[in-house]
């Protein structure tokens, strides 16, 4: 053990970045510094990145959830790994960390590992996994828009306390290859499954690597129609070949040096060497494509004759600290680029040219006569699947041709066509009449509301009005609820109770607030930036009743089955009604489509509605008739699962979206 302190001490900084980088993650993750963002165990990670630049490059599109920070740092990887080595896998790759401590510990309980021999057969043959792992996770990902390797990542797992994005079977089988195997097998994880290592070995052999997708791109231009994923079999292949056949890497600018003068072939660095490169045996430098430069073998040497070395040097004693300054310098790098640098969530466009079948193309509108204008403060587009959504909303508006979303600042850069709409039509034609409540009135002793109107700008998003509404129920006002109607600037009213006043300047703090902390699930807030302007306040207030109040900020729903109205005729017909203040809650309104799908499915259900009762409080309300019964109703509403129809042959058993601990009343139906 004395030994293994002294090496630790000589190769400090490998250490140093290792556990420094490991303990980080657990603070960050566990919340030990409190902080106003929820920790996102993704932010930094490379392999996400080059994930995501896959599946943009294949759909012009971006995984869910992934920005140009996780791209950028997936680039600074590839460049380290082309120019200088696997540096992340040497100096911060946690589940390498985990590899290295697995090792320790095995050593200090004296237990013997199983030593597999570079370039044995078995060695050979356990190599193409992580191949084969690496194809199937980018085809998987860039088939579908999502992080496929969050399924099965030990790291994410663990991060996320399970309660991640991962297929549990998978995640369970990567810990204990990760756990078991690497005691038993010094770095298997490493050596055989991760795929982000194949990445950083397949780079080492970029001349190659370069020369087939030149030919890809060549074969493209000629005419050739190959599908992406041919080209990401080729390289798996290409790179899996190369790694045992040849194992050396074609050019690096950073190498571990030997000078062979000084070496007394000890074997002391071979037996220290994590990969168990036979570096006793090399001549003047460590090419294999296994080495990550982390100065293990350096740090076992008692006679100095490895070192860090440039090119064809020697090697200097002095550059010890290069590899891990390079590896900090390429990470800040990252970052840099990350928050200065953005690409498009999605880059569509639409009817501007047509494709027949013969593969002929004939032009809708020229490209010349086209236009873009910039959306910005668009808080509701922040992922793939609500770009997605938003250029659905954009292809309905005649004239407008292409979209280009960037989540992380909320914009979006329209392409239109200016001979058809402008800027000031595209804008209206997005917006969504959007209401808000603040605090719930009493009805018992509120008999009417006031309203006032503002006039705000850059708050044509829906959630905007959520975000202003926030900022007004953390006061002491007594103000009620927030509508929007568009104009140009924006018209907002506010409901107050009738005996509140508020006046412009106090309006003006509000809405100018830079600022907003919300309240997370699980405890803890979230500080949001906004960026409203406070235009004018108009002169006057209305009043109107409490009644036609709560209908106006109440969002019904409604589920009638034509074919069960045709079928209850003539039958007597009830009402089940379950009320409750909280059912206006938006998340009842979102799983009402749920609930009907699901009560649909028996026979004598007539129609399910969630609407104010008479006594103006929210209340689900099912119209059933026989064979139905309130007993049969009762059951289906609280089973702790339902059954939801998706499609004609797509049947599933889901979660029950809903719990209701009351059982309703049932009343005769009236027309």
């Amino acid at each position: 053990m004395g030994k293994r302190k002294s090496t630790i001490l000589a190769n400090w900084p490998k250490y140093l970045l290792q556990w420094g980088t490991l303990i980080a993650l657990i603070i960050f993750i566990t919340g030990l510094i409190p902080s106003k963002e929820p920790a996102d165990p993704e932010a930094y990670c490379p392999m996400g990145g080059l994930e995501a630049l896959t599946t943009w490059l294949v759909k012009g599109s971006l995984p869910c959830s992934m920005s140009m920070l996780q791209i950028a740092m997936g680039i600074a990887l590839a460049a380290a790994a082309i120019l200088f080595g696997k540096l992340f896998c040497g100096y911060l790759c946690p589940v390498g960390t985990v590899q290295d401590l697995l090792v320790m510990a095995r050593r200090a309980i004296h237990l013997k590992s199983v030593e597999i021999p570079n370039g044995s057969v078995i060695d050979k043959v356990l190599r193409v996994f992580k191949y084969a792992l690496l194809f199937w996770i980018f085809y998987m990902t860039a088939s579908s828009s999502e992080l496929f390797c969050k399924n099965l990542d030990p790291y994410y797992a663990v991060a996320t306390g399970f309660k991640g994005e991962i297929t549990l079977w998978m995640s369970i089988i990567s810990l204990v290859l990760v756990i078991l195997m690497g005691i038993v097998i010094d770095n298997f994880w490493c050596r055989y499954i991760c795929p982000l290592g194949a990445i950083a070995s397949s780079l080492k052999f970029w001349f190659w690597i370069l020369l087939l997708f030149l030919g890809y791109y060549l074969a493209s231009l000629a005419g050739l129609s190959i599908p992406w994923w041919v080209l990401l079999l080729a390289y798996c292949i290409m790179s899996y070949l190369l790694e045992i056949l040849s194992g050396k890497p074609d050019l690096q600018l950073v190498y571990m040096m030997k000078d062979t003068g000084r070496c007394n072939h000890c074997g002391a660095c071979t037996r220290q060497c994590p990969y168990h490169i036979d570096i006793n045996s090399l001549q003047e430098r460590v090419n294999s494509v296994d080495c990550t430069l982390c100065g293990e073998c350096s740090a076992a040497c008692r006679t100095k004759a490895l070192n860090v070395g440039v090119v064809r040097s020697k090697g200097f004693g002095f550059l010890k600290l290069l590899p891990a300054l390079l590896t900090v310098g390429l990470a800040l790098l990252g970052i840099w680029a990350g928050s200065k640098f953005e690409i498009p969530t999605i880059s569509e466009e639409w009817g501007i040219e047509q494709v027949a079948e013969d593969g002929t193309k004939t032009v809708l509108v020229e490209r010349s006569s086209l236009k873009t204008t910039e959306l910005t403060g668009l808080k509701s587009v922040k992922c793939y699947g609500s770009s997605m959504a938003f250029k659905a909303r954009l292809e309905k508006i005649q004239g407008v041709h292409g979209v280009k979303t960037f989540v992380k600042h909320h914009r979006a850069v329209v392409t239109y066509d200016p001979a058809v709409t402008n800027p000031d039509k595209i804008l209206e034609q997005i917006f969504v009449p959007s209401k808000f409540r603040v605090n719930p009135p009493d009805p018992a002793v509120v008999d009417s509301v006031k309203c006032i109107t503002i006039r705000t700008e850059n708050m044509y998003d829906k959630m905007d009005i959520n975000y202003l509404g926030l900022q007004m129920r953390a006061t002491d006002k007594k103000i009620y609820g927030l509508e929007t109607e568009f104009s140009c600037p924006l018209t907002v009213r506010i409901y107050l109770d009738p005996s509140e006043s508020l006046d412009k300047a106090w309006l003006k703090e509000i809405v100018e607030k830079k600022t907003l902390e919300m309240p997370v699930h699980g405890g803890g807030t979230k500080e949001i930036e906004v960026d409203y302007k406070f235009v004018s306040m108009d002169e006057g207030e209305t009043f109107i009743g409490i009644a036609e109040y709560l209908q106006r900020m109440f969002s019904p729903f409604k589920a009638q089955f034509k074919s069960r109205v045709e079928e209850a005729a003539g039958k007597k017909q009830f009402v089940y009604e379950i009320a409750d203040p909280n059912y206006e809650k938006p998340i009842i309104l979102r799983n009402m489509p749920f609930l009907s799908n699901h009560l649909s499915r028996n026979d004598g259900v007539i129609s399910i509605s969630l609407e104010l009762n008479d006594n103006l409080v929210p209340a689900i309300r099912v119209r059933f008739a026989s064979p139905m019964t309130s007993k049969k109703l009762w059951e289906l509403m609280t089973m702790q699962t339902w059954t939801i129809t998706y499609g004609p042959e797509d049947v599933r058993e889901v979660p029950a979206k809903l719990s209701f601990k009351t059982e309703g009343t049932v009343s005769d139906f009236k027309e």
